[in-house]
């Protein structure tokens, strides 16, 4: 299942460091979520979520943290305890392995810019400054 964390560049540098990311819930296309939102295709439904992480984000925002950052991730079944309207509570700690991209959150949280999993390090000290 794809699911979303709003987090903060320095949240995501630990996160590099130490390989896992303790998280009770994620933000996910949940049953109820899909049949609220029946007008929403897959990927209208996925950015509409990703949106609401990277508010979230905003919002943990200090002078330390750094940018504001969305996280995807790709969930195994076996992780997710339970199911609420729009989120996942997880049985385990996120891996690295499970991120599947990066959003970083323009100020106003309108705009998001994908990264690739590949080039998270390479900009994080972009998002730090």
């Amino acid at each position: 299942m794809r699911a979303y964390a709003g987090v903060t560049a320095l949240e995501v540098k630990d996160f590099i460091e130490s390989g896992v990311l303790d998280v009770s819930d994620l933000y996910a296309a949940t049953g109820v979520f899909i049949a609220h939102n029946g007008d929403l295709d897959e990927e209208e439904v996925e950015y509409t979520l990703s949106l609401v992480a990277a508010e979230d984000a905003l919002d943990l925002i200090d002078e330390s943290s750094g940018a504001a950052c969305v996280l995807a991730f790709e969930i195994p079944d076996s992780n997710i305890e339970s199911m609420h309207e729009m989120s996942v509570t997880l049985r385990a700690p996120l891996k690295w392995e499970e991120v599947q991209c990066a959003f970083l959150v323009s100020d106003d949280g309108e705009d998001l810019t994908w990264f690739a999993t590949q080039e998270i390090a390479n900009n994080l000290q972009d998002w730090l400054a």
